[in-house]
């Protein structure tokens, strides 16, 4: 794969998202690796910041077919940054994170998009 770039808004739709409950609760995002590469890190941005967050993954790497489940995420609109095996990134942008049980399928495809 050459290098990732931004995923368009448009990718938002490949997100299967429960309905938004915006009463303040946590969240539990699921991101799920159905492409062909390993992911080294993970991190969230909440959109008002500038920084990225701590890695999801810590030392572990998501490899194809595994899925990291992670809870306690404040409801909030997020960044959503990625990067492979490669270093290649991949973000996607203003992410509602107000929902319960969010899944994020990353497959090849949603990949190539990132792709200029």
């Amino acid at each position: 794969m050459t290098a990732m770039k931004k995923l368009a808004l448009a990718s938002l739709l490949a997100l299967s998202l429960g309905a938004c409950t915006d009463d303040g609760d946590s969240s539990t995002l699921v991101i799920s690796n159905e492409s062909t590469f390993s992911f080294i890190e993970i991190n969230l941005s909440p959109i008002d910041r500038v920084a990225w967050g701590a890695d999801l993954l810590g030392t572990d790497i998501l490899i194809p077919g595994e899925q990291l489940e992670t809870s306690g995420i404040a409801c909030g609109i997020y960044d959503i940054r990625i990067i492979d095996e490669d270093n290649d990134m991949c973000v996607l942008d203003t992410v509602d994170l107000c929902q319960d049980n969010a899944v994020w399928r990353i497959d090849n495809a949603e990949l190539a998009a990132c792709q200029l």
